[in-house]
Formats: structure tokens, sequence, C-alpha cells
């Protein structure tokens, strides 16, 4: 189902254009859906501004580990994945992503640990033990 309401699409597609700008030029999928309705897209994006453009003092670095690990808590993949990338852009070091890993084990469990694992892991290389594959089967 799309929206067809031509003056609600073009409302939307002004709001689209300013997150797009807001984000740095690129928009996900879900950003695209919440244009079918122009008053989400509004407030996703003055949401946006305020917790990303305005009255900031956490370094971006430390405010993608945040995200990324709210996203970890609530087993939220998009969040996890472009705010792990997003972190390791901004210079989060691999032993930086996997103390919030380890964190999350912590706090929120192995029933938060694995799914984490098995959404990050095509981000990072398993390690190999030495003279053998590693591979284990059930």
């Amino acid at each position: 189902m799309k929206q067809t309401d031509t003056q609600k699409l073009e409302r939307a597609y002004e709001i689209l254009e300013q997150l797009k700008e807001a984000r740095g030029g690129s928009l996900l999928d879900s950003h695209r859906v919440m244009g079918n309705d122009p008053s989400l897209i509004t407030m996703f994006l003055e949401q946006y501004i305020n917790c990303n453009k305005k009255d900031i003092s956490i370094p971006k670095k430390y405010r993608e580990l945040i995200v990324m690990a709210i996203g970890m808590a609530t087993a939220t993949e998009t969040t996890m994945k472009v705010h792990a990338k997003l972190a390791m852009d901004n210079g989060a070091s691999i032993d930086e992503i996997f103390e919030v890993i380890r964190i999350i084990f912590f706090t929120c469990g192995v029933t938060k640990l694995l799914p984490t694992l098995e959404t990050l892991g095509d981000m990072f290389d398993p390690v190999e033990l030495p003279g053998g594959s590693g591979t284990f089967t059930a």
C-alpha cells in the first residue's frame, strides 16, 4: 500500500529532502516508508535534528556507540548495524565495539549477546584456531 494523496506526498517529499540533507545525503528504506505519513516523517526529522544537530556535547564516536548499544539491548538489527559502522567510521576501535558488547552481555544476558553477534558477524572476521578450521558442528 502506498500513499496516493498528492498533497501529502508533496509534503513528504519536502521533508524527506530535509532529512536526506540532515543525514549527509542518504536515506534508509524505513525513512521512505515513513514518507507515507508526512506527520510521522516530520516528527522523525525533528527528533533527528534535536538529537544529532542541537546542543551536542558527546563526541560523535561515543554517541554512535551509545545508539549501537541501545540497538543491541532492544535487538534492533538496523540500529546495531548502522550505528556500529558509524561508530567505526568515527574512530571506534574493535576493542571499544566489543567492550559495548560485553556491557550488553552483562546487563541484558546471552539472549541479547547471540543476536548481536549474528547481526554484526559480517563486520568482524572470526578468530581461527591455529592449525584448524575452528569450525564446530553440533
